[in-house]
């Protein structure tokens, strides 16, 4: 039914990144798996994956790749699936990256994934709160020695971009198992002013086009979406998103006395725009349910990407 399905797996991330509140769920996600909440929430995501057989599933955390046995979870998910991005930010120790339990992880299915918070030692230090660049460009070094698929997507944002994509290149010297793309992605929660975005978006993509770099994509995540509403002149109403189930996106709700899953139907919505499915009490058949009675088209109007149109409302 779906295009693509999100999950979160419940992993305590060692990362601190600022544009990301995941980590302030560590402790949560410590009780979780201690209580066995976490394995519950997880075979859920397996019934989830078997239901709707997504196009792709995409798996983010916390940090997946520290999750144990994730290599044989993956497995148990990878027939029902053409692709499986599997999220991490790099940034944990040689020692933890030598531990990593990846036997029987279907590389043949497995993107390994990675949204890049800079690759400029200044801004890399700012953006992740003083994690050392050092390790982080080793991990990447050593995990991509093997012949697994990468995908890398640089944050378009910001003037130094240039610069970062030549420094990886000089730095990691990717081969054909590489490839990239542009994020257009905020630097912090709640969405940057549209002007900002106006500004550097048309530049960046000028500058990038003296950079000798075989295989990657300029076009921008949600650039479909972007071109629909201001070519259309209609708003949400044009968004391709509206018109189909693309995507369903799990995400923890960890407030209150028991975890809940919320999802939703679209990236764009804000976190707090969601339904809340209760494991154990509701039905797959909830989410069909929810999906058709287009209740959640009212929250389009508080679209993220309404913040990079000009004359929306």
């Amino acid at each position: 039914m779906f295009e693509g399905l999100r999950i979160q797996i419940v992993e305590p991330c060692r990362a601190r990144c600022r544009w990301c509140g995941t980590w302030k769920r560590n402790p949560k996600f410590l009780k979780m798996k201690e209580d066995g909440a976490a394995e519950k929430i997880h075979s859920f995501y397996a019934d989830a994956v078997r239901h709707f057989k997504p196009r792709v599933l995409y798996v983010s955390g916390g940090e997946p790749l520290l999750m144990e046995g994730i290599g044989s979870y993956m497995a148990t998910l990878a027939p029902y699936v053409s692709k499986i991005h599997l999220f991490t930010s790099f940034q944990f120790s040689a020692s933890t990256r030598e531990r990593l339990d990846l036997e029987h992880m279907p590389w043949d299915k497995v993107v390994l994934t990675h949204t890049m918070a800079g690759f400029e030692p200044g801004r890399w230090d700012y953006m992740t709160r003083g994690f050392p660049f050092d390790v982080y460009v080793d991990n990447i070094r050593e995990l991509s020695r093997h012949p697994w698929r990468k995908h890398f997507k640089f944050i378009v944002n910001n003037d130094t971009l240039p610069d970062e994509i030549r420094r990886f290149t000089d730095t990691v010297q990717p081969d054909d198992t590489f490839h990239f793309s542009l994020k257009l992605v905020n630097d912090h929660p709640g969405g940057i002013g549209r002007s900002l975005i106006e500004d550097t978006r048309h530049k960046i993509i000028q500058a990038l086009n003296g950079l000798d770099m075989e295989g990657l994509d300029t076009r921008l995540t949600g650039e479909e979406v972007l071109r629909a509403q201001m070519n259309e002149g209609d708003g949400p109403s044009a968004c391709p998103y509206r018109q189909e189930p693309k995507e369903l996106r799990f995400a923890l709700y960890t407030s209150g006395r028991a975890p809940k899953l919320k999802y939703r139907f679209c990236p764009h919505f804000p976190s707090n725009k969601h339904f809340i499915f209760k494991i154990g009490r509701d039905e797959m058949q909830t989410i069909r349910e929810s999906f058709q009675s287009r209740r959640w088209h009212s929250w389009c109007s508080s679209c993220r990407l309404l913040e990079y149109v000009e004359g929306d409302s």
